[in-house]
């Protein structure tokens, strides 16, 4: 995915908090496409077709193209030509739109990729594709030597051509819009009228971008959230570990917690849809070490683009979409802190459902879908009944890898919300000797890698 976020440098062996649905849900989620890599955002054209975006699996990095992760320190993203649009028809069939555009992704796992991120249609039938980017977006043209990434297009479905209408990762190179570490990772964005407004979750941003090629109008940062770092609950230090950061300077907008772990406070917005009132609300991740029931929802005023907090208390958001009633729906990506449950790198220690809320006009919510299948899911979007969000969608095909989903409401049961006592079912301490191992290597390879990059 990666959403900006600051993760471990370290190695730690995690704590699994594994939790209950809290009653039976109705068989109603189906798998509409499976074996993806990084699947990400979707539209549906005028016949029914799905356009759904695939971030890729990055490189193997023996040609230099790498950068540091900023989510995981000590293994690089890594740039290949493997990400893709796919058309999926009402029978299934998917045929490629674009198969090789540049992807990056981690090394070797493939986790976390970015490049194509979201892809819509306006209401005249024109087609538009993002790029995410996902680092220093100043190393983009010279080390990742892909200047594809980091953009907004204006796509020619019969010929396949695509014209750059604005370059993100060129604004927040030479404007750092929200004044924190330069950083671009544009994820998602939705259509009103003539005009496109794309969240980045690397520079913490909302654009407003001219359709007819005016470029970018305008650009606003959202709000950091300070939390007491004494009050965040973070990963254990291996035994020995005085100072993780190894004596490294913060950077803008940083604090630490007591045991010295950097937090950033920066809200990471992640998922955009326009209201029934012709507002824009947008979804937002969280900081690392991705607090819970911290994540907010924010609505924006699309002319000025002025922020303000409607909703709190949600973990890891990663979309929000509205059904024809106005009532709001909103994806937990993970329900639990990220890092109790999967490693940067891919590897799964923990529980990685999933849930959906739905937020009533009077502001009553539902746990509507928990787990049951749902596990670290991105983008949600309805259509005709139903929810559809990529499942799966920071990992690559295989077994337990990506899918595109679709849930129908109307077949759903309400799922209570947990009680103030129910609380955790058990807190069980995993087997870290592999884990440990695993991570081991990889950094062994991705210090390799960034010492070849550094030498080429």
């Amino acid at each position: 995915m990666k959403l900006k976020s600051f993760a471990l440098t370290l190695l730690t062996a995690s704590i699994a908090t594994v939790a209950v649905n809290q009653a039976a849900q109705a068989a109603s989620l189906s798998v509409v496409a499976d074996y993806l890599d990084n699947p990400r955002n979707m539209d549906f054209d005028k016949d029914g077709n799905i356009y759904l975006t695939l971030s890729g699996k990055g490189g193997d990095g023996n040609d230099g193209r790498c950068i540091a992760s900023p989510s995981a320190q000590y293994i690089p993203l890594c740039a290949g030509p493997n990400g893709g649009v796919i058309k999926i028809a009402k029978d299934g069939t998917k045929t490629d739109i674009f198969s090789n555009l540049t992807s990056i992704a981690l090394v070797p796992s493939g986790e976390q990729a970015a490049g194509p991120a979201d892809f819509k249609f306006d209401d005249k039938g024109n087609a538009y594709l993002l790029t995410g980017l996902a680092g220093d977006p100043s190393k983009r043209d010279t080390v990742l030597k892909s200047p594809d990434l980091g953009k907004l297009y204006k796509v020619d479905l019969n010929s396949g051509s695509l014209t750059s209408l604005a370059d993100f990762a060129a604004y927040e190179t030479a404007n750092n819009a929200d004044g924190t570490d330069y950083i671009s990772n544009p994820y998602a964005f939705t259509i009103k009228g003539d005009t496109a407004y794309v969240v980045d979750g690397g520079g913490n941003t909302v654009y407003s971008v001219g359709l007819d090629g005016s470029g970018i109008k305008n650009v606003a940062g959202f709000p950091l959230k300070q939390i007491d770092p004494s009050k965040l609950e973070t990963p254990t230090l291996p035994e020995g570990v005085v100072d993780p950061t190894g004596g490294a300077p913060l950077p803008p907008g940083y604090t630490q917690a007591p045991n010295g772990l950097p937090v950033s406070n920066q809200a990471i917005p992640t998922g955009i849809t326009v209201a029934p009132d012709g507002s824009l609300t947008v979804s937002e991740y969280t900081y690392f070490p991705y607090p819970e029931k911290e994540a907010r929802i924010h609505s924006v005023n699309p002319d000025d683009l002025s922020i303000k907090t409607i909703y709190d208390g949600f973990t890891q958001l990663t979309g929000v979409a509205y059904d024809p009633e106005g009532n709001l729906y909103a994806l937990q990506h993970i329900n639990q802190s990220e890092w109790k449950a999967i490693q940067q790198g891919g590897e799964i220690t923990g529980d990685i459902s999933g849930s959906i809320i739905k937020i009533a006009k009077d502001g009553t919510r539902e746990t509507i879908w928990d787990g049951e299948g749902l596990e670290a899911a991105s983008g949600l979007f309805y259509n005709d009944g139903a929810l559809y969000t990529s499942n799966r969608a920071r990992l690559v095909a295989g077994e337990r890898g990506g899918q595109l989903i679709k849930i129908d409401l109307k077949a759903t049961k309400k799922v209570p919300e947990p009680s103030a006592g129910a609380g955790l079912l058990a807190i069980a301490t995993l087997s870290a000797t592999a884990a440990i191992g695993k991570r081991k290597r990889q950094q062994k390879v991705g210090e390799e890698l960034l010492a070849k990059v550094e030498t080429l």
